[in-house]
This record gives structure tokens, sequence and C-alpha cells, in this order.
């Protein structure tokens, strides 16, 4: 596995990491502020096969651009992956269901399957308000006065909130050195805030995108965790399996972060995609 690099793809500087395999090639997406060193488990499932995970701009070495991310952004950029790396097996947790979905629908050549991880759902009925950048600016600025250290621990927090995993378990796990410094880094921390505050504009943006593209019959499975605890509920999850044609797998014992809690069930839904 080679190490982290940054490369531009879609007009942005993202964070990547490539495990060298077979083709086709699977591309990891992140759900909101969460950076692609929590696949790692699912990595080494998938040790045959081309695979690429990615931080979006902010997490790692690459600055925050100091702006709210949108879909078509998100979509941009996996797209010219796809465009680099051949039709993609997608596999989105959380938050990045939206950049996948609306991937596979305006580029379906893009993109070979999808397997959707604890996907967010949902279907708003009117367009929120845009909210700016002040909260993540003060983030940033706070954790800049010698306070990264709260950083690291809203990650101890919310991985054991999202997790089966216990607490000595998790801080060896985010004692890694890479995850260390983007939980500590000020642009992190604005980025994984101004993520949380792009929600609920980027879930409007899909539901606009599926009037105007057609789902293409993609192949897809949706993984849904048992014990979630996220704000998606499975009812929700079954609506978007029958919305996309997916096979719905419900995955016993699994919390949010099933990366962590279920890494082999991942893999074996990439081998059934392709």
């Amino acid at each position: 596995m080679s190490g982290w690099v940054t490369r531009r793809f879609g007009g942005r500087d993202v964070e990547m990491r490539v495990h060298h395999g077979a083709a086709p090639a699977v591309l990891l997406m992140s759900g909101a502020g969460q950076p692609g060193e929590y696949w790692r488990p699912v990595v080494e499932q998938l040790g045959e096969r081309l695979v690429v995970s990615y931080d979006r701009p902010g997490m790692g070495a690459t600055p925050w651009p100091g702006r709210l991310p949108g879909l078509a952004e998100e979509v941009a950029t996996a797209t010219a992956m796809a465009d680099e790396l051949g039709p993609l097996v997608l596999v989105a947790h959380s938050m990045a269901a939206f950049h996948a979905e609306a991937l596979a629908r305006e580029h379906p050549g893009a993109v070979r399957g999808l397997v959707l991880v604890d996907p967010s759902v949902e279907w708003p009925a009117r367009s929120p308000s845009q909210p700016g950048t002040g909260r993540a600016r003060a983030v940033a600025r706070v954790s800049g006065y010698g306070l990264s250290g709260l950083g690291r621990a809203g990650a101890v927090v919310a991985t054991l909130t999202q997790t089966s995993w216990s607490l000595p378990r998790i801080r060896r796990y985010l004692s890694v050195e890479r995850l260390r410094q983007i939980f500590g880094q000020p642009d992190s921390l604005a980025m994984v805030t101004a993520e949380l505050m792009a929600y609920e504009r980027q879930a409007w943006d899909l539901m606009e995108v599926r009037e105007r593209y057609a789902w293409p019959g993609t192949p897809a499975i949706v993984l849904s965790a048992e014990r979630s605890g996220a704000e998606q509920e499975n009812g929700r999850q079954e609506r978007l399996a029958r919305l996309l044609g997916a096979q719905l797998w419900p995955v016993p014992r699994s919390r949010h972060l099933m990366m962590l809690d279920d890494p082999a069930t991942i893999a074996r839904a990439v081998r059934r995609i392709g």
C-alpha cells in the first residue's frame, strides 16, 4: 500500500491513498467529517483489489477552502477519479451516499456498482437556508489557541458513540500519527464543522438531481446497521433500497461506523457487486 499523496481531481486538491490490486477499482467515500484512515480495516479485507481512499479538502495535508462543500463539487471530484481509474465500485458511508447516488445518476458510465454503508437518507420538502461559515471559522480559531486536544477528544467521543468498540481500543486506533495530526489541525476541524453544516443543502441538492436524472439501474447494495443510532432510520434505508432497486442487507450488531464494526460484510458486498 502506498502512502498518502496530494492529487488534484475535479478542481480540488485531495489526499488519497492507493492500494494496488486487481480492477475494477473500489473508491471508498467517507461520511461527513470522517478521515479516509477509518477505512483501513476494509482495505485490509480487500487485499486483492485496487482500492482508493481519499480525504476531501481540509482533511490531512490539504487546506480547508473556507466554504461549505457542495454536492456538485463532490461529484466532480469522484468523476475525475473515475476518468483516471476506470469505472468504479463506490463504497459510500453515511452522507457520502448523497455523492455516490448523484454520481451514478449523472455519470452512469463511471460507476459499476454502489455499496451504501449505513447511508444517510433524507426526503426534504423545501429548500433549506444556506448557513454561513462563521461557526467553522470559530472552531478553527479556538483549536489554534492551543486547544487542539479538544478535537482529539471529540473524535474519541464520536467514535465511541458510533461503534461497538471499547474505549481502550478506540484510543489505540486513534493514536495512529495521521489521525492524531488530522484531529489536531484547525483546518481539519473547520472542515468537519463545514461538512456537518452542509448536510441539509446537499440532501436538497440530491433531490433536485433525482428530478433531472432517472436511476440508471446501477447494481447497488444498502448495508443497514442494526444498532446505528445515527440520524437515519432503517425504514428510510428500506425506502432508499426500493428507490434504487438495491438489495438491503441488515448488518446485526453493527453501529454507524460499520467500516470499524464489520469490515468483512462491506468487503463481501463489494465482491458481490463486482
